[in-house]
């Protein structure tokens, strides 16, 4: 995660954070995001797994359930990590920051992440971090903004907010343009009413490219739909995910080829 800032908001709001996950408050991911990370899990019986952004780490314990033989656990907040020691004492946690993981090469059969991605301006220097860190062939299995949703522009109306990406026009004329999709930013945000935070938005063709770049192939990349059972819980919620994607969920592997330096794109004529 990018910025003091940011840290600073989950170190000071660590404990309600943990509430919120561990009472499945927080419907998107409870009902959206969680539901679709597991749907997408290998065989990780007597696997060597790592957690980046595990939060106050509910996840690495799911990991070690479904039989993985080693989990460790990162986040650069120490207050969640901390909380993860203490709840969690049956995996490994270190307070580190994503972009310089501080692990052996080929140290993990696989590497999960859940809606961690996006706190970052450069995707590279993490995701060459985590090919390193990979046994050959190995995977990263990872959740993020869905920049639809996310390049939308915030409308706050008293303690109503809205995202809008779209355009309005005046006959021929342009009148109003909402939101930015083409354009990377770093966007500065209030969630759950108290909790200011910092993410950035890049668009898909981007985030491709420095996947690309990184070394990794794209398996499998999902738009979730939440639960039907939502439905029932936050009706309004349920509305709006079943339409609008809020996360994206990436399958990547480890490629067996992978140039350091970005190849040369031959040059195309101008048929103009």
């Amino acid at each position: 995660m990018e910025g003091m800032k940011l840290t600073d908001s989950y170190n000071q709001r660590a404990n309600e954070w943990v509430d919120r996950i561990r009472s499945g408050k927080n419907f998107a991911h409870t009902y959206l995001e969680k539901p679709a990370m597991y749907r997408k899990l290998p065989n990780l019986r007597n696997k060597a797994v790592l957690c980046i952004g595990c939060g106050s780490a509910e996840e690495c314990m799911h990991l070690l359930d479904l039989g993985a033989k080693r989990v460790v656990g990162i986040d650069v907040s120490r207050e969640l990590i901390a909380i993860a020691r203490s709840s969690y004492p049956e995996a490994e946690f270190h307070v580190m920051d994503m972009r310089k993981l501080n692990f052996p090469g080929n140290s993990f059969d696989f590497v999960y992440s859940s809606l961690a991605m996006h706190y970052l301006k450069d995707w590279r220097p993490t995701l060459r971090g985590i090919r390193n860190v990979l046994k050959p062939n190995g995977r990263f299995l990872f959740s993020t903004h869905h920049p639809a949703y996310w390049s939308g522009e915030i409308i706050q109306s008293g303690n109503k907010k809205s995202r809008l990406l779209g355009y309005a026009k005046t006959g021929d004329r342009l009148k109003k343009v909402w939101g930015d999709y083409q354009h990377s930013r770093r966007i500065n945000d209030v969630w759950f009413g108290n909790m200011e935070v910092s993410y950035y938005h890049h668009p898909l063709s981007k985030i491709l490219k420095e996947i690309r770049d990184s070394g990794f192939e794209v398996v499998d990349l999902i738009e979730p739909k939440p639960l039907a059972s939502l439905k029932k819980v936050a009706e309004d919620d349920y509305a709006l995910y079943n339409r609008i994607p809020l996360f994206m969920v990436f399958e990547l592997r480890k490629a067996s080829r992978f140039a350091q330096s970005n190849p040369r794109v031959p040059r195309v004529p101008d048929l103009r």
